[in-house]
């Protein structure tokens, strides 16, 4: 039902009727309450709807800001993750490095400490090995060599050293001839090896 149905005149009249200004004035506002009851669904449909279209594309683009932030801050984060991860890995080859340098020399060191230990017993033992050195009769000899103080003592103690030591008689007489003028070589080298027990 539109406006002009509602304020529509062409009523029949009659003589006892409806005063028709009245009527036609009652219809008049019957028409505009009409007419705004129509329009007032039609207007808060159409608010609502454009809201909600408001809202709706806020949400999106909020989402999408979230999204785009969210995107960025990960990039960064895995970005910082591998420069570290690059750094660590440039120090761990570092350190292996350093740690080979570090083992090869200890590895040489103590291969030269093996060797000079090694060398060092074999001289000890050419010397005086051990067992013979605290021989009761290379003690007393030596005490009688030390009290006599001449040449012919220290070549005394240095035969018996030998002779402890398990040096040949002839190499022993040899050291002697060359380092010492004796009187009597032999009687002093059969004097040492007798005492030595040789």
């Amino acid at each position: 039902m539109d406006r002009d149905s509602i304020q529509r005149r062409d009523f029949p009249t009659g003589r006892k009727g409806y005063d028709p200004a009245a009527v036609d004035e009652h219809l008049r506002q019957v028409a505009d309450a009409f007419e705004r009851k129509a329009e007032q669904p039609a207007s808060l449909s159409s608010g609502t709807s454009e809201q909600v279209r408001v809202i709706l594309e806020a949400a999106e683009r909020s989402a999408a800001e979230l999204r785009a932030k969210a995107g960025e801050e990960a990039g960064d984060h895995v970005e910082r993750v591998r420069e570290a991860a690059d750094g660590l890995r440039g120090r761990l080859d570092e350190l292996e490095r350093e740690l080979g340098t570090l083992l090869d020399a200890l590895r040489k060191s103590g291969e030269r400490l093996s060797e000079g230990l090694t060398d060092l017993q074999k001289r000890v033992a050419q010397t005086q090995p051990a067992g013979k050195a605290e021989d009761p009769r290379a003690a007393e000899l030596d005490a009688q060599l030390t009290e006599s103080g001449d040449e012919e003592a220290g070549a005394r103690l240095i035969a018996l050293n030998m002779a402890l030591g398990g040096t040949p008689r002839e190499e022993t007489a040899r050291y002697l001839a060359e380092h010492f003028e004796l009187a009597d070589l032999e009687a002093l080298l059969d004097d040492v090896y007798s005492r030595a027990g040789q």
